[in-house]
């Protein structure tokens, strides 16, 4: 089934469903790629017996789903290494690369490969994070992946940190940056485009006037530019025009569409996050939002009222169409539901 909506912004964004994943409740935070044309979506967790509200425990997996032909999809005989989610994934030389995340263990500073011949997974390792990380941002910039912010550990503060691993010189191993001028971040979105990386809001925990902790939603933006010098890598940041409001833990990497426009599209904003009951949750903000990165602006895109909007889930381009895979629709509960939109 095919969904039009009309926008604003004197474009038309086409929604797609496609086939749901094999299961009921779908999960957050799943790892998802391309490797040789096909979409692999793995890990993620969900609560399978009871709502967080009602005492349910979450739990993490190691299944690795295919879809076949881009028509169905099927359970892998592999699985990951260990089950996990929360972390980041990239498509690179037709492998996926699975980047940190969490389980009920911690978080991991593991970073494996995967790579799809058509009949079987063919396993990779690459080197490890600096730190154990999850709930950050990543994308490819040429052949360098960056990861901005996360945390070390589920009890931990949010980092202020910027890693990277130049794909054409592994032996180094990761590095690290220096970060964007602003404060630190968990759940931050991103997108890559023309040559350079963009970072936008996500989370932390601030103090009010009184003393007490609250959740923060960040509105600030930054386009990173990197440089080697002296055959070291170097960050250079620009601090754009600020979000019209804050999201945190939507979609990443940011859909790029007519290529010149990112999407935000789910996510959660300042209002959501002061909502305080799970069961009586309303769901996630419905707006849509266009950044225009080559004159820095913003434009209200309309509402989408017919699909749920999500958190926490990757975003893939395949088959020229961007893929938003399964996702959070209310606090502790999920989606199987995949959409592509162009």
């Amino acid at each position: 089934m095919m969904i039009i909506s009309e926008t604003k912004a004197q474009q038309t964004i086409h929604w797609t469903q496609l086939p749901p994943l094999p299961t009921e409740k779908g999960w957050a935070g799943m790892y998802a790629g391309v490797s040789h044309h096909t979409l692999i979506a793995m890990g993620g967790a969900n609560f399978p017996d009871k709502y967080p509200w009602a005492g349910g425990k979450k739990k993490w997996y190691d299944e690795i789903y295919v879809f076949q032909n881009g028509k169905n999809w099927i359970k892998a005989n592999e699985k990951l290494t260990e089950p996990s989610g929360y972390g980041v994934t990239v498509s690179y030389d037709d492998k996926i690369i699975l980047i940190g995340g969490n389980n009920e263990n911690g978080h991991l500073s593991q970073v494996t490969g995967l790579e799809w011949d058509g009949m079987k997974f063919l396993k990779l390792d690459y080197p490890q994070l600096p730190v154990p990380l999850a709930n950050m941002a990543g994308t490819l910039v040429d052949d360098i992946i960056v990861i901005f912010g996360g945390s070390s550990s589920s009890s931990g503060s949010a980092l202020k940190k910027c890693f990277a691993l130049d794909m054409k010189d592994m032996s180094a191993g990761w590095f690290e940056l220096d970060a964007w001028p602003g404060p630190e971040r968990v759940f931050p979105v991103c997108t890559f485009y023309q040559g350079q990386c963009y970072l936008f809001g996500g989370e932390t925990t601030a103090i009010n006037s009184k003393g007490v902790k609250y959740r923060h939603i960040l509105s600030d933006s930054y386009r990173l530019t990197l440089h080697k010098r002296d055959g070291k890598w170097k960050s250079e940041w620009q601090k754009l025009a600020p979000m019209p409001k804050g999201i945190s833990a939507a979609g990443t990497v940011l859909p790029i569409l007519n290529n010149d426009r990112f999407l935000f599209w789910g996510g959660i904003d300042p209002i959501t996050a002061l909502y305080k009951n799970p069961e009586t949750h309303l769901g996630i903000t419905q707006s849509l939002l266009y950044y225009f990165p080559e004159t820095d602006r913003w434009e209200y895109a309309g509402e989408q009222t017919e699909i749920l909007s999500r958190v926490t889930l990757p975003v893939v381009f395949w088959n020229n169409q961007w893929v938003y895979v399964s996702g959070e629709i209310k606090p502790g509960i999920r989606t199987p539901t995949v959409i592509g939109i162009q």
